[in-house]
């Protein structure tokens, strides 16, 4: 006898069977790519909000630029002539050099000139950051901002300029003898945005320093006092009107004011260097007991200082490099008569009448290698650390062979 069961027709199968959770991974999939989907339009749209200044034919044009001379840009400067007898001066500029001679702004690399300005300028000046050209008509009232393959921004102001000096992050300040005052100190940020203007009719203004994070900015002001010529800086914080606090410097010369890599003001004098903190207070000082008669100097890095020295009648030149905290990092002497030095990159350089020295005087050894030369008449050192000698015709990069010593 079948004594088969029809489990269908017991009702037993309905109990007997494993139920599975539902399959939900394709779910979360979704949900996570709609969540991503949905991170990117609010990036976007930051984006077009935080940057709408930026999207501009104008940019598009230099994006273009930036594509067409990438890869040439990236050769290393070797060597560049220009028209014996113009005004020029040169500034190491990322691999390259900028070179404004006569009337026209030019980068040049390792291919050769790869992009050239014209500006107007009578008595033209240049400084440069990581990122930026400054340069700016002295005496003169125009300026202008560019770098390795564009032009950023050109512009005029309303009085001559004195100086300009610009931070390595490429903020901006530019010290003009201010009409209807004694002088001003208009200030720009790393994207040439107008940041503020500060007049005075108390001071003349000789030179301005903007703090490495661009939020402060010191002036070296001189007044006179019955008849005698006195120097203070007066520091600024970005969009106050009145300055956080002043440091009076006496009668002393001040050759240079520049910010040290740490946010400290370094003041090179005619009679010591002095350290600032960026509360205004002094946190170190080194005498001198003569003039310098070169120095280096440069935002965000080392000071160079150079002082004559008769040793038994021989002509030779001291030299010392100041490094952030106002700390002497090496010193050394060199025979013959100076003609330049500089300063950049843990690379320092020393320029007599036959002979051009470096040294990478942070190394434990402190090699000096040296090369006989004729006719430079200055020196620029590159922030990769290589030397450019400057010719009346001509700027080129060279290289030292294994020699050490004088």
């Amino acid at each position: 006898m079948d004594e088969r069961i029809d489990l269908k027709k017991s009702g037993k199968l309905k109990d007997n069977i494993t139920r599975f959770r539902q399959d939900k991974r394709l779910a979360v999939v979704g949900a996570l790519r709609s969540l991503a989907l949905l991170g990117m339009l609010a990036i976007v749209v930051f984006c077009i909000f935080r940057y709408h200044e930026d999207l501009a034919p104008s940019n598009l044009k230099r994006l273009s630029a930036y594509l067409k001379t990438a890869n040439a840009a990236s050769d290393p400067f070797t060597e560049y002539r220009f028209e014996s007898g113009l005004n020029t001066c040169c500034a190491p500029f990322r691999t390259g050099l900028a070179v404004i001679s006569g009337d026209t702004y030019s980068f040049v690399s390792g291919t050769g000139n790869l992009y050239s300005l014209q500006l107007d300028y009578r008595t033209p000046a240049i400084c440069a950051s990581d990122k930026y050209v400054l340069i700016y008509d002295r005496g003169g009232k125009s300026f202008c901002v560019a770098n390795s393959y564009a032009e950023y921004l050109r512009d005029a102001l309303t009085s001559p300029i004195i100086s300009a000096s610009m931070n390595r992050e490429s903020d901006f300040a530019l010290v003009t003898n201010e009409e209807g005052y004694r002088s001003a100190v208009t200030v720009y940020n790393g994207r040439q945005k107008f940041l503020c203007k500060w007049m005075t009719s108390q001071f003349y203004v000789l030179s301005a320093s903007v703090s490495p994070r661009g939020d402060a900015f010191a002036a070296l002001c001189l007044s006179e006092e019955q008849l005698e010529a006195r120097t203070e800086i007066r520091y600024f914080t970005i969009g106050r009107e009145t300055p956080d606090w002043s440091f009076s410097l006496g009668e002393k010369q001040v050759y240079s004011l520049t910010h040290d890599n740490s946010g400290g003001l370094l003041i090179l004098c005619d009679d010591g260097l002095y350290r600032l903190d960026k509360d205004g207070r002094q946190t170190a000082s080194i005498p001198f007991s003569a003039p310098p008669i070169r120095f280096s100097a440069q935002e965000g890095g080392d000071l160079l200082i150079a002082f004559s020295n008769a040793d038994q009648g021989a002509q030779n030149t001291l030299v010392w490099v100041v490094g952030d905290e106002g700390r002497i990092l090496w010193r050394d002497s060199y025979p013959g008569t100076l003609c330049a030095v500089d300063c950049a990159e843990d690379t320092a350089c020393v320029l007599t009448g036959d002979r051009l020295y470096a040294v990478r005087y942070r190394d434990e050894n402190q090699p000096r290698h040296w090369l006989a030369h004729s006719g430079a008449r200055d020196v620029v050192v590159h922030r990769a650390g290589n030397p450019i000698l400057i010719y009346s015709d001509r700027a080129e990069t060279v290289a030292f062979a294994e020699k050490e010593g004088a």
